[in-house]
């Protein structure tokens, strides 16, 4: 446990503890470091500005806190851990979001309420739209002189979280819709024509007798067991995220002095906790080795 220190001139309100804020660094790292290798082993290069900078903020974020851990009572290091440890789960996000518009892709178009590509613009605009709100506030509460500067800043971050969370609960009632539209195999637009294939020729007239019309394939049938972990994988990433969303949001409406903010055991386990897990998880359940982009593909894909 940290020492509390409520004194005027620290802001974490205690002092971070070592060991602790040293240990999220090295596990950030580390699986930053797998998400740039997986990056580069699969070819998949938007897994760089999505997967690896959330990873790559939340290391400047937990070494904010290691620097406060040595120099409790300087501002700089809580400055740097509240700003990036706020605004890195944001390309986690974003990349969750580009892997289940290639799901779509993949299972089928059909039983989606917006094209794989529609989808994709549409959360990262609002993804980005959050970004750009916590940035704004984190840049006011930084530049903040006095107590109510820096909770306008904090309300303004607020408003990024929650935007954050809107985008990732559309996003979630948007995918319960699909998968259950796609395990009842009811679509919504229409599904693409059945094939047709020669039963049987007649080698005299050089001509068919017949043909045999061939059922499409439902999308239920397009799931296969790695599409399936990969949903998996981003349930529970999803989970985590939400959970983290939950209590940034009442940290900060709670204010720069309140009990949950000067709490270290509730950030350690409700925001550092959720997104390692959260990261760790789509290390395992990655999108390279369970929906990988073909050689047909790879011209185009960037989705």
């Amino acid at each position: 446990m940290a020492e509390q220190n409520n004194n005027d001139g620290n802001a974490f309100g205690y002092i971070p503890t070592l060991w602790i804020t040293a240990l999220f660094v090295g596990l950030f790292f580390l699986t930053t470091v797998v998400h740039i290798g997986q990056a580069l082993y699969y070819k998949i290069w938007w897994l760089i500005p999505t997967f690896a900078f959330c990873g790559l903020g939340e290391v400047l974020g937990w070494a904010g806190r290691l620097w406060g851990s040595q120099q409790p009572y300087v501002l700089d290091p809580f400055l740097m851990q509240i700003c990036c440890t706020i605004f890195s789960p944001t390309f986690l996000t974003a990349g969750m979001f580009f892997i289940f518009g290639r799901i779509i892709g993949l299972v089928g178009p059909e039983y989606s309420r917006l094209r794989p590509k529609t989808y994709a613009i549409t959360f990262l605009s609002l993804d980005m739209a959050a970004l750009i709100v916590q940035a704004v506030g984190g840049s006011q509460a930084s530049a903040a002189e006095t107590l109510e500067e820096a909770n306008r800043g904090a309300n303004v971050m607020v408003g990024g979280i929650i935007l954050q969370m809107v985008a990732i609960t559309l996003y979630v009632v948007i995918q319960a819709e699909y998968l259950v539209r796609v395990f009842k195999d009811k679509p919504i637009h229409p599904r693409p024509a059945p094939a047709t294939a020669m039963a049987t020729f007649d080698a005299e007239k050089l001509q068919p007798k017949a043909t045999l019309a061939i059922a499409p394939v439902t999308g239920r049938q397009r799931v296969t067991k790695n599409i399936g972990l990969m949903l998996l994988g981003l349930v529970i990433a999803t989970v985590f995220i939400y959970v983290r969303s939950i209590y940034r949001t009442i940290e900060l409406l709670d204010g720069w002095n309140g009990p949950i903010i000067t709490n270290e055991t509730l950030f350690n386990v409700l925001d550092g906790m959720q997104i390692l897990l959260a990261m760790v998880t789509l290390n395992v359940l990655h999108p390279g080795w369970l929906i990988p982009i073909t050689k047909a593909e790879a011209p185009q894909a960037t989705v």
